[in-house]
């Protein structure tokens, strides 16, 4: 097993999942010889930006498959081989280039991946509306006894 320090920026496995009928996953898949394959922009409120992806991450592997040395077309197959999910192991620019400045190679069995879901990138849940007021007093002051003052 790797010995990774704890000052090093971990990798993240990004479960990306479509919900109620959206198409696409919302991220541009870019490709650079000699960087591999990396996000492009992410659409705000996509399925990409609620399962983790940033702009500029670089991807490491796909649905449980290493990408590396892989092309292009080969990444899309893997991407869309289910069409309503996919795991994507990322890692930013600069996380990456630490790891290859120590000679540790970015893969699924690193111990200190994060593993990010939509569950733990949902919009706060947004409160029931409110009930429109006719200006009546609350049921629970109906019945309510009614002191009266004398003078």
């Amino acid at each position: 097993m790797v010995n990774i320090p704890s000052d090093a920026v971990p990798p993240r496995l990004c479960v990306i999942e479509k919900l109620n009928g959206e198409t696409e996953y919302g991220y541009n898949l870019h490709a650079e010889k000699g960087r591999g394959q990396f996000v492009g922009i992410v659409d705000a409120n996509s399925p990409a930006e609620r399962g983790g992806l940033i702009t500029g991450d670089r991807i490491f592997a796909v649905n449980g498959h290493s990408i590396i040395g892989e092309n292009h077309k080969k990444v899309v197959e893997r991407i869309k081989a289910n069409p309503n999910s996919c795991e994507m192991l990322v890692i930013s620019e600069e996380g990456a280039k630490w790891y290859q400045e120590h000679n540790v190679q970015i893969t699924l069995d690193l111990p200190n991946i994060e593993r990010v879901s939509q569950k733990n990138h949902l919009p706060p849940s947004i409160p029931p509306p409110q009930r429109p007021s006719n200006h009546s007093p609350p049921p629970s002051s109906w019945y309510a006894p009614t002191t009266y003052s004398q003078r």
